[in-house]
């Protein structure tokens, strides 16, 4: 008769615990990232493995006839000045459009509890003393709906 094998020790269930844990992103379900960019997001790939798995609102700042690209595998809404225009009618004029300040809008209609913000001219740091991790001087906010 086969004994089934005896439990892992404890460091080992809870490193495994641990390992399964981080499968899971922070706040996958919580957090929203709003992009105001005037420019194709190609700098998104070098932020996909912190990005990816996060929904995206992209809110284009000038020209809304010209087309934005963004990388395919991302989660995203993008909204230019004339979805701001049709969804807030004569209120659109409150959400400015100087200085990335139409992130605003990003704000407005996110639905999840945590905003992160980024420029679209934001890069990953990987200089010493960095580890290849975001760089947190580059980052403008994070903000808490309430």
């Amino acid at each position: 008769m086969l004994l089934p094998p005896p439990p892992p020790p404890p460091a080992m269930a809870s490193s495994a615990a641990a390992a399964a844990q981080a499968a899971t992103p922070l706040l996958k379900d919580e957090l929203d990232i709003v992009i105001p960019t005037i420019r194709n997001l190609d700098f998104l790939e070098m932020w996909r493995p912190f990005f990816q798995p996060y929904h995206l609102i992209i809110v284009q700042d000038g020209d809304p006839k010209k087309t934005i690209r963004v990388p395919e595998g991302f989660d995203y809404e993008l909204y230019n000045r004339d979805d701001i225009n049709r969804i807030l009618g004569p209120r659109a004029s409150c959400i400015s459009f100087k200085d990335s300040a139409c992130r605003c809008f990003g704000y407005m209609v996110s639905k999840k509890k945590y905003i992160y913000t980024i420029d679209d001219d934001c890069f990953v740091s990987f200089f010493p003393p960095f580890h290849p991790s975001i760089n947190f001087a580059s980052v403008r906010s994070v903000s808490v709906k309430v």
